[in-house]
């Protein structure tokens, strides 16, 4: 298994910001990505987007680098946000090819179960979609991950709490898909 993790955002546009404490998307989701790599190191690797190219030029050169690599399928980890600070749940995008849409599923399964957040299901996305250039620009099945809303103080210190079950629960799930496919 080659999983490809991508770090969502870059280190000049960090994404949202919690409102527990002022972690940025991209800060939370790089300790989230060390944390899975840590299940198998040989077999995992984090790829970041580089700033200041332009989103789509960003976008296409980290999965050139994940497609490069040989990777079996990438996760690109993110969290939500609203401006509506009761907005709560979990949901997986996907670009609704086979691969996707299964390992979207299985990670779904894996954080519903670890964090226990409303379960807002599976979107799929197409290219010109918002998120929907991850989905589509790299050779293997791709999905982002949303897994809660960083604009909701209660969801925050339950991922928090729960971030050791959530990097492994992301490592389940890739290894069900392979396992599965």
């Amino acid at each position: 298994m080659k999983l490809a993790l991508v770090i969502g955002h870059n280190t000049r546009a960090r994404g949202a910001v919690r409102v527990a404490d002022g972690v940025t998307e991209y800060d939370w989701n790089t300790n989230l990505a060390e944390m899975i790599k840590a299940h198998d190191p040989a077999n995992i690797r984090i790829f970041k987007r580089q700033a200041g190219l332009g989103y789509s030029r960003e976008i296409d050169r980290v999965y050139a680098e994940v497609d490069a690599w040989g990777a079996d399928c990438s996760v690109e980890l993110h969290f939500n946000a609203s401006a509506n600070s009761s907005a709560r749940g979990c949901l997986m995008l996907s670009s609704g090819s086979k691969g996707s849409l299964a390992l979207a599923e299985a990670m779904q399964r894996e954080c519903l179960r670890v964090l226990e957040n409303p379960d807002r299901g599976v979107v799929v996305r197409n290219r010109h979609d918002r998120g929907g250039r991850s989905l589509w620009q790299g050779k293997a099945p791709a999905i982002l991950t949303e897994p809660y809303f960083g604009s909701n103080r209660q969801e925050c210190m339950r991922a928090d709490a729960s971030i050791d079950q959530l990097a492994e629960a992301h490592y389940r799930a890739v290894k069900a898909w392979m396992n599965a496919a």
